[in-house]
């Protein structure tokens, strides 16, 4: 396993604590119980870890990628999100049928991370981040 791989897995494991904390912040403290604001809840909570983990990403994970600063940021900012535009539907999705069905949410945002994951190092290595081959 590459170094990159492996920050990529823990970089990808602290923002799904990210997720899940935030997650049962607003479910347990907040009280978004409903089927409504649980969903309201969850789509929060990716947003955050979301952020989070572009900065993780950016700064650790691919430090060594062309840094970009002013607009050229902003369109990798825009780019990371873009690309996390597809995990979120599946993940939102995933989450609504499978609280449908009953299933724990933390299990549920648990399930529905490891599908996003699935892709997502690929198109950040060579989409987002632009990292030459080598």
């Amino acid at each position: 396993m590459t170094n990159r791989i492996k920050r990529f897995l823990i970089a990808g494991l602290s923002a799904a604590l990210v997720n899940l904390f935030f997650m049962v912040l607003f479910v347990e403290v907040f009280g978004f119980t409903t089927y409504f604001l649980k969903n309201v809840a969850n789509i929060l909570s990716i947003e955050i870890s979301i952020l989070y983990h572009f900065v993780v990403s950016r700064v650790w994970t691919w430090h060594d990628a062309p840094r970009k600063k002013g607009r050229n940021l902003l369109g990798q900012f825009i780019s990371f999100h873009v690309v996390n535009i597809t995990g979120m539907i599946i993940r939102i999705i995933t989450f609504a049928v499978l609280d449908k069905l009953g299933m724990y949410y933390i299990l549920n945002v648990t399930v529905g991370i490891c599908f996003a994951a699935a892709v997502s190092f690929f198109l950040y290595d060579r989409i987002v981040f632009k990292r030459d081959i080598q």
